[in-house]
Formats: structure tokens, sequence, C-alpha cells
């Protein structure tokens, strides 16, 4: 049974919570793209599996896998307004404390951007995993510059290609998160954000503004866009990737 959507994305959200579900999945693909991605990466590890999130900032996928041995590892530098005091070890990825074929399974979402030596990480969660274990990892090749200053790099479906097999990993699937009209979509709905930032003078007076272009850019066009993605079959224009990696059974 399809588990039922539990995570909070509170910096992520643009609609407002009363907004049906079933909306949301189709203006906010980019977050219930993410959450699908966990949900399905949780279904096929096993009970009692021994799973590495490797930067999982504040654990916004763990209830996805109370079926198996979760353990969460940050660096906790990301976002000072997060909690990180459920995390399992604070670490530098690049030198993960856990002995060589440790791990069953391996989650890294949104994280590779953040990192200033990509290979070094995708190399050490390889070390890490055992013989057969899988990564699933997303990552962006499309997105503005966040939780600065740790924000270094975007990724084409060859780049990550090339660093799951620099690091000895074979790539199973490499799937792009929508098209243009998906990121068209995204864009659109941040139109508010760059037009009346938080802080500015004059917001009460600017909000039948604020209404007027959140209904056109945050609902409708959206709404729109969303069912025009199909119609781009190259998929080059994408938020990024989602991405299941295994490690060889021999080497």
């Amino acid at each position: 049974m399809k588990q039922k959507h539990s995570h909070v994305f509170k910096r992520g959200e643009r609609l407002p919570r009363f907004i049906p579900q079933w909306f949301k999945r189709r203006i906010e693909t980019d977050l219930y793209l993410i959450y699908d991605f966990s949900e399905e990466a949780a279904a096929k590890i096993p009970a009692h599996a021994l799973v590495l999130d490797a930067g999982a900032g504040q654990g916004r996928f763990k209830s996805d896998f109370d079926h198996t041995r979760y353990v969460g590892v940050d660096l906790a530098v990301g976002d000072m307004a997060w909690d990180y005091s459920s995390l399992d070890a604070i670490s530098n990825l690049t030198d993960l404390p856990f002995k060589d074929n440790s791990f069953d399974a391996a989650l890294c979402t949104q994280v590779l951007e953040h990192v200033p030596e990509p290979q070094q990480v995708i190399s050490e969660i390889a070390r890490v995993l055992k013989p057969g274990g899988q990564l699933f990892l997303s990552a962006p090749q499309s997105w503005c510059q966040h939780q600065k200053p740790y924000d270094f790099f975007r990724y084409t479906s060859f780049g990550l290609s090339h660093l799951f097999t620099k690091a000895g990993l074979q790539a199973e699937e490499i799937r792009p998160m929508g098209g243009y009209f998906w990121f068209l979509s995204f864009q659109l709905q941040n139109i508010n954000f760059w037009l009346f930032p938080k802080g500015m003078n004059g917001r009460v007076l600017t909000w039948p503004i604020r209404a007027f272009f959140g209904l056109i850019f945050q609902m409708i066009l959206p709404l729109m866009l969303y069912y025009l993605d199909p119609l781009d079959h190259a998929k080059d224009e994408t938020f990024g990737y989602l991405c299941i990696a295994t490690k060889p059974e021999h080497v």
C-alpha cells in the first residue's frame, strides 16, 4: 500500500496547506517527485536493512524507513534554522565514520550540490555500501542558489553517470524530474518572491496584487503546464534527476 505523504517542507511549500493534495501534486511537482522517490526507495528496501541517509538534514524522510535500521548523517551546517538533533552522526560525507561494506542501501537527496568534492562523496558512499547495495540519489540540474555559501554545483545526467562510474557504481536509472513545462511552472511560481520579497515596505498595500499574481502564476498557469509536460519528449530542461545506482556484487 502506498504511504501517505507525511513530510514537511516548511521552506519549500508555496501553496496554503488547505489546498487539496491532488492539486498540490500537479503544482508543486518538484516536491512531490522527491516525496515519491523516497517512498519508492523505501518500498524496495527490505525490513531490518541497514540504511544510510547521507546528508539527512532534519531527517525529513526518516519516517519512510521505519521498517529499516535508519542512520542519518549530516555535517549540520547547511541551514542554521534547521533542527539537526535527530541525526545519528555529524560527519563530513567525504569521510564517513563507518566500515567498508556496512550498509544495505543509501539515500542521498538534494545533497550533492552542497558538497565541494562530489566525487569523493559518491566514492565514500560506495565504500560503505555492501556489494549489491543500492544508492538512491537525487540532484538538481537547474535551481537557484540556496543554503549559501554551501552551494557549489549543478548536474547533468552525463555528469552523474560519470560520478557513479568513477566510484565503481553501476547506474541503473537516471530519470529526469519532468521537462521544460514543469520547470517553467516552478520558475513562474516564484514570481511573488522576486517582486515582493520578505521585509519590503507596504506589503499590506500590495496584497491584492500578490493575490492576483498568486492565482495566475501559482495555480492556473502551473496547472496548465502540468498537463503540457508530456509534450517535451527530450526532458533536457529539467529540475534535476532521480538516480538509482548499484554496487556490483563482484569487482
